[in-house]
């Protein structure tokens, strides 16, 4: 699917506006909801296509993947269905350590030492995304990369960067043609 296309599709399923409380705790007059996105499959297929296509480049460039992984809960439908598109398998990372049966952080078989690609869907602040790849990192994972459908562009990709990687968007909220209005 054609990437103009696509963003105009995503919008159309999931862009909602109001008074809306992100999970950074920012207020915002817009929200992208992931959930109306990633359960529609014409839009799930063509934000996979589109995210498999960026890690294809990247790999061809020389990145390597062992596995991908995804925060919890939002994420995981998007690393399920990229992980059937690009053959790599992955992880689900949770929040907090289960504290019953296996007592988990992830879920799904890691080694360590494997090169991660994080796969986020909505970007703000980088918060829960930062917070998947600390987890990753202090289970001896090597992250390479941090994947996201839209970069709201408010903090994020900075965010990631002193985190020692670069945020890369399928779409940013500036290539949707939305976003916030300067702070007042």
């Amino acid at each position: 699917m054609e990437r103009e296309h696509l963003g105009e599709l995503l919008l159309e399923k999931a862009y909602l506006e109001g008074d809306f409380l992100l999970r950074s705790g920012r207020r915002s007059r817009y929200y992208l909801d992931k959930y109306l996105f990633e359960t529609d499959p014409e839009v799930l297929r063509g934000i996979v296509g589109g995210l498999s296509q960026m890690l294809r480049e990247r790999q061809a460039a020389g990145a390597i993947y062992d596995r991908l992984a995804a925060p919890e809960l939002g994420a995981v439908s998007l690393a399920a269905a990229l992980s059937l598109e690009v053959e790599l398998p992955f992880l689900i990372v949770r929040k907090q350590s289960k504290d019953y049966g296996t007592e988990n952080t992830f879920e799904g078989r890691w080694r360590e030492g494997e090169k991660i690609a994080v796969i986020e869907d909505v970007v703000t602040s980088g918060g829960a995304v930062l917070q998947a790849v600390d987890r990753l990192r202090q289970a001896g994972m090597e992250v390479v990369d941090v994947f996201c459908v839209v970069d709201r562009e408010e903090g994020g990709r900075e965010a990631v960067a002193e985190a020692g990687l670069e945020l890369r968007p399928l779409f940013t909220s500036g290539s949707l043609g939305i976003g916030s209005p300067p702070p007042e």
